[in-house]
């Protein structure tokens, strides 16, 4: 009877080590997964110092996508309701607001970041996220000059 007990607890913990060596297994896969996210930047030009007489410089947009989430940086031309053209856009394409922020960046410039939800009709890459928004910025920064002028 002992040596049954001493059987059982000691293939017991036999059984514990190796689910403990399996959670080590699947955390180290789930980070690499993390690290191993798609990210892509579009670059703008350097602004020069007479901006007045320039067009608003062209936006940033980055993206990285971690499973149904989404985090979007945008450097973006201050704009009047840029932000909720940005939030319009982003519900266009499926994506719903999880978390925002905007930062002013010097006098003519925003930062914009947003976390956003993959809705169930979502299906872009990163890459097709980013032109998406970074030509729907360009126009609606191409439909304001026109209508200043």
């Amino acid at each position: 009877m002992q040596t049954e007990k001493a059987y059982i607890l000691g293939e017991a913990m036999i059984y514990m080590k190796q689910l403990q060596e399996r959670v080590k297994e699947l955390e180290n896969d789930q980070n690499k997964r993390r690290t191993s996210d798609s990210r892509i930047f579009i670059k703008k030009s350097q602004i020069c110092p007479k901006e007045e007489a320039m067009p608003p410089p062209l936006p940033q947009v980055e993206a990285m996508v971690l499973e149904k989430e989404v985090l979007i940086g945008i450097h973006c031309h201050k704009q009047k309701d840029i932000v909720l053209k940005i939030m319009a856009l982003l519900q266009n394409l499926h994506l719903s607001l999880a978390s925002s922020s905007v930062l002013p960046f010097g006098t003519s410039t925003l930062k914009v970041t947003v976390i956003a939800q993959m809705g169930d009709k979502y299906s872009m890459t990163v890459n097709d996220l980013v032109k998406s928004l970074r030509q729907d910025l360009l126009t609606k920064s191409h439909d304001i000059q026109e209508s200043r002028s």
